[in-house]
């Protein structure tokens, strides 16, 4: 199943990752997103776009999109339900455009790469705002505050920044840190040599799935 990065059409949202859905694809056609994207496209539309006329709001499982005259020609809703593998099928309310190049993905900062990889895996994670990094919880009931004087998994770029451009990229790190969140072992990912530049989108794909992966062995 091929990933790819998404953005909303003349938009500074995103990049979400996601799937296209089997057959024809075009801007207006849905991607399938996971649940924890779908909460971040919410989030960005809810936030972002407030004001534009359409809206989005939880209903147990389902996304329900709601819009009024300023959006459309008259008032109306959609509501998205996830499929046999939990995931979204969100389309047809506005244009998506695929990031193709690096061009389009220097629109982006690294971090963000890495988030949206992260999503697609149905993992988020948290920052404190002030450590060059982000941590995942071990237990997802930690308190956002405590997420990093708990055991977590910390990640970071090998060069002291998170959100730098992704042609500065020069590798994710990744490594477990104890219950008093100190490191607690080696490295579990990483790649690169601190110097040279690594290839963000592909890093950041490569370093979702390990970090998925240990979490499902481990749990």
């Amino acid at each position: 199943m091929t990933i790819e990065l998404y953005t909303v059409e003349a938009s500074a949202h995103g990049p979400y990752a996601a799937t296209p859905v089997p057959g024809t694809w075009g801007p207006y056609e849905p991607i399938s997103v996971t649940r924890v994207t779908a909460e971040q496209i919410m989030v960005d539309l809810n936030v972002g776009d407030a004001g534009c006329g359409l809206a989005a709001a939880w209903d147990g499982p389902n996304l329900v999109f709601t819009w009024d005259e300023r959006y459309h020609c008259e008032e109306g809703s959609e509501t998205v339900t996830p499929d046999a593998d939990g995931r979204y099928r969100i389309g047809d309310l506005w244009p998506w455009d695929r990031v193709q190049t690096a061009g389009q993905q220097a629109r982006f900062t690294a971090g963000a790469m890495l988030r949206a990889a992260l999503a697609e895996q149905g993992i988020t994670v948290h920052t404190d705002g002030m450590s060059p990094s982000y941590a995942i919880p071990l237990d997802p009931a930690t308190p956002a505050p405590e997420v990093y004087n708990r055991p977590h998994l910390l990640i970071a770029d090998r060069s002291p920044s998170i959100e730098h451009a992704p042609a500065a990229h020069t590798g994710w790190v990744t490594f477990l840190h104890d219950e008093n969140g100190e490191p607690d072992a080696d490295q579990l990912y990483g790649i690169g040599n601190g110097t040279a530049p690594v290839d963000c989108l592909a890093d950041s794909l490569a370093a979702a799935t390990a970090i998925a992966d240990w979490l499902a062995e481990r749990h």
